[in-house]
Parts: structure tokens; sequence; C-alpha cells
């Protein structure tokens, strides 16, 4: 059996926001436009993941959202395929708040996240797919547990907002080179790179995580 993997998705602006930009709404944003959005960020992939690693706030919010758009014959073609794809598999949430998982094949947890990974990737099973916005991936991240990272990056500068990753205030390194094994420096190797027909020229950029 293949190892299992965790895949972390992201949306951000040129400066690091973790949010995206609206633009103005023309054919090439249409569905079919998107399609690329949709294929590089999560399709492409849906068929050999089964488990969902979401915070308390994404989860709420997917709860309240997703389940219905399969339902809606409006909807777009692959928001009712990730719809179903969210009903499917398990929902892990990491929370220590959160007082129930309505969500069917949902279940919490509230220890520690670097173990309960481990354990689950030494089960059988398809890859995790890390939901939703950066909180969870920055500390999956620090903890070193995200084997690829895939990002849309927009071409927009938003000023304010939620930062995709951590921003600490550590003194600038020595002649501005960040050398080997430096505080918080993650390493990736780059898988693929394209520009997709919509967000406005948006760039999708496929990363693997190097390990030692």
């Amino acid at each position: 059996m293949p190892a299992r993997k965790v895949f972390a998705t992201l949306q951000m602006t040129i400066d690091g926001v973790a949010e995206w930009p609206a633009y103005p709404e023309d054919k090439e944003a249409s569905e079919e436009g998107d399609s690329d959005f949709w294929d590089s960020m999560y399709t492409s992939y849906l068929n050999s993941a089964d488990t969902l690693l979401l915070g308390r706030q994404t989860y709420l919010k997917w709860w309240g959202f997703w389940p219905e758009v399969r339902k809606n014959p409006e909807a777009g073609k692959y928001m009712r395929q990730f719809s179903e794809f969210t009903d499917r598999v398990e929902k892990i949430v990491f929370s220590r708040t959160l007082e129930s998982t309505p969500w069917e094949k949902s279940r919490l947890i509230r220890g520690d996240i670097a173990k309960e990974i481990g354990q689950l990737k030494s089960q059988p099973g398809g890859h995790m797919v890390l939901g939703g916005g950066p909180r969870l991936a920055q500390e999956f991240l620090r903890l070193g547990l995200i084997d690829e990272l895939r990002l849309v990056v927009y071409p927009s500068i938003a000023g304010r907002g939620k930062p995709a990753f951590d921003v600490d205030r550590l003194p600038d390194n020595p002649d501005d080179m960040i050398p080997m094994g430096a505080p918080l420096r993650h390493d990736f190797r780059l898988v693929e790179v394209r520009a997709l027909k919509s967000g406005g020229g948006a760039v999708f950029v496929h990363y693997d995580a190097l390990r030692e």
C-alpha cells in the first residue's frame, strides 16, 4: 500500500493574504474557465483521498454549506463533485472547544495533532486533505506534517487579511540569506506550475515536501 499523505490546499494573494479577491466576471471565469482551478486544487486527487482534516471554524462553515450543494441543480459540476466528496469521506476535526460533530462521518480530536496524524499514516487508507483556512495549515507546517502543498496565487496585493503563513518577529538573517536549518524554514520541491484561466490570471503551484 502507498504511504498516506497530507495534502494542504491554500489560496493566497501576492502579499500572502489567505483570502481570494473578486474579479470582474467574464466568459473566462465561467464554470468552464474555473475547471482548471478545481482540477488543480481538488478534483485531480479526490478519488485517492478518504479523509478531511478540519479546524473548528472551517468544519462549522463547511457543514452549513457543502452538504446541500450536490442537491442544487444550478451548482457547477466541480462544486457538486466536491460536495459529494465532503459527504463521503471521514472528517476529523481538531478543536478544544467544539462540543459535538453533527456532520455524518465526523469525529473530534482534542489531543496531540502529530500523534493523531502519525497513527492515521500507520493505518491503511487513502490520502488526507487539509481543508479550509490557514490557521490549521500553519500548525501542520510547524509540525512537519504536510507532504504536498498546493497553492493558487492571485495577482493582487490585498494589504490586509489573514496571513497564509506565520510572520514571526525574528531578527533578519545576516546578508539577507536564509541558511540551511534556519528556524521555521521548510523546503519543498516544485512539482508543477501553470497559469489558470480564472482568477484574473492566477497561478497554480504544486510542491512536495523535502524530507531529510
